[in-house]
């Protein structure tokens, strides 16, 4: 049933198989993106969910036809005059996608379009992802780096347990999304499904998750120094980002996920106010407004 509640964004429904699915719809916006209230009302919707314990297994998907979701609100980060400020935006955020990843019953993302960013750690942070055929092909990715800052979200920690690391460490430092063939490949998504194949969305949610990769101290050492060697060849825009994006992964290495996660929000706070990722959100805007 709909809670009906048409100005919210995020609808609950339940279908007759006790599957919870979460419809994102931010009002008023083509694409969905995860800002101050999107974050709250998810978080009230799973304090629900947790608390019905009829409730077997919870998809979370897009109203938009345009895509998933489209990341963070870059009007919040470009609203911030502080790292104190720009950072608690990020910590609300983990934490709600913390408890995502924590509750008790299957889950699984639903995406398609544009799944960038903030949308990518909404899907990582379910235990399956699956790809809608929709007219609107799939771009699913992390650009923050092309930004100038990192996700705070808890895809660095994610992407290392799940993809090989190159693969990982090609999404985080180059910033360029990849289609679905590519990501089936990689394991970032499990399969692809239509509108009407309810029978294989409940199937996704009976499956365990993808195992985790083990992180192996040996092998990621050698792909991270391959890695900065590769960023020392070929400077990037923003090399900071690129820089503690690697840093944050031997945190991780060295102290686990929730020490990296931690300090992935507090240093992503701290790029995004600098002035040159300031004037690369104001560019990426103005962009956007230009007719094509």
């Amino acid at each position: 049933m709909s809670d009906g509640q048409s100005q919210t964004t995020w609808r609950s429904e339940t279908s007759s198989g006790d599957v919870t699915t979460l419809w994102f719809d931010c009002p008023g916006r083509s694409q969905n993106v995860l800002d101050a209230v999107a974050f709250d009302e998810l978080d009230q919707r799973l304090a629900e969910i947790e608390g019905d314990s009829s409730i077997r297994g919870v998809l979370i998907r897009s109203a938009k036809p345009a895509g998933f979701c489209a990341g963070a609100d870059l009007k919040t980060i470009q609203g911030c005059t502080s790292a104190s400020e720009l950072a608690a935006y990020f910590r609300r955020g983990l934490a709600v996608l913390d408890r995502l990843a924590r509750l008790n019953v299957p889950t699984a993302a639903i995406v398609h379009g544009v799944c960038l960013g903030g949308g990518l750690e909404l899907a990582l942070a379910c235990r399956c992802r699956a790809a809608l055929a929709s007219s609107a092909p799939l771009q699913i990715g992390s650009p923050e780096v092309q930004l100038g800052i990192l996700p705070a979200w808890g895809a660095i920690v994610r992407l290392t347990r799940l993809l090989a690391p190159r693969d990982a460490l090609n999404l985080l430092l180059t910033g360029n999304p990849i289609g679905f063939l590519q990501a089936k490949s990689q394991g970032l998504v499990d399969r692809l499904v239509s509108q009407d194949e309810q029978d294989r969305i409940a199937e996704i949610l009976q499956r365990e998750p993808r195992p985790g990769r083990p992180l192996d101290r040996a092998t990621w050492n050698d792909e991270l120094e391959f890695a900065a060697a590769k960023a020392e060849e070929q400077p990037a825009e923003f090399p900071e980002a690129q820089q503690e994006i690697m840093q944050l992964i031997e945190t991780d290495l060295t102290q686990g996920p929730e020490a990296a996660s931690a300090a992935a929000v507090e240093r992503c706070a701290e790029l995004g106010v600098r002035p040159i990722t300031q004037h690369a959100i104001a560019a990426f805007f103005q962009r956007r407004r230009r007719p094509s």
